[in-house]
């Protein structure tokens, strides 16, 4: 009976520290990316060693859903743990793919189309910009510059901010000008230092180049 005994202490012990030593990881969505301290590991669900270190930092990361990091402890209670990821709202409201390359990020050259004189056009591109930003940093009806205040676009996790800039570009005598759409996301909290460009367009501001093509260009 003794010796019974001590082989269910010795079991137990040596359960108790296999729990300790690793921990399943089980993320949702299913193709998630699992980081292991910066060190990408898996999808979607991983055993994760703890073998001489107390804890780990985690990272998932998943197309449309907001990337997060989490620090596990191997003194976790559960010998499994999930994780759910929140829907990155941003990316529900913004369109990539061929779009976003012509159009987010970048100078879009626009060749005035004949017929239409400098105070017409003027006129046609400060209706389409008062028409999607409320507030105009700075405009200059003589040299063509135009360039709103960054425009805010709150989510439940995140933030996005549009400026849009106007310039003129003349060429062999040909009145052109120039627009870029620019955008930049950051993480609730993270201050001014968290923005990073994001090369996604917001789909309220999707007509705003073509738009802009069709009323004083030649079109898209």
């Amino acid at each position: 009976m003794k010796k019974l005994m001590i082989v269910f202490i010795v079991f137990i012990g040596f359960v108790c520290a296999n729990a300790q030593t690793f921990k399943t990881v089980v993320v949702i969505p299913g193709d998630a990316a699992i980081y292991v301290n910066n060190e990408l590991l898996g999808k979607g669900k991983y055993d994760v060693s703890f073998e001489n270190r107390d804890k780990v930092l985690l990272t998932f990361s998943a197309v449309g859903y907001e990337t997060v990091s989490y620090y596990l402890l191997s003194s976790h209670t559960e010998q499994t743990v999930t994780y759910r990821l929140d829907v990155d709202e941003a990316y529900e409201n913004s369109i990539g793919g061929e779009t976003a390359t012509q159009y987010a990020n970048r100078w879009v050259p626009i060749t005035v189309r004949e017929g239409l004189s400098k105070d017409e056009v003027w006129m046609r591109i400060m209706s389409i910009v008062r028409e999607n930003f409320e507030q105009i940093e700075k405009t200059d009806k003589s040299s063509g510059w135009i360039k709103t205040f960054p425009a805010i676009t709150p989510y439940k996790a995140s933030d996005v901010r549009t400026t849009l800039e106007i310039s003129p570009s003349y060429s062999t005598g040909i009145l052109q000008y120039k627009v870029r759409l620019s955008f930049e996301k950051r993480k609730k909290g993270s201050g001014e230092e968290g923005w990073v460009k994001y090369d996604r367009i917001l789909k309220r501001y999707k007509d705003v180049i073509p738009d802009l093509l069709n009323s004083v260009g030649g079109g898209m």
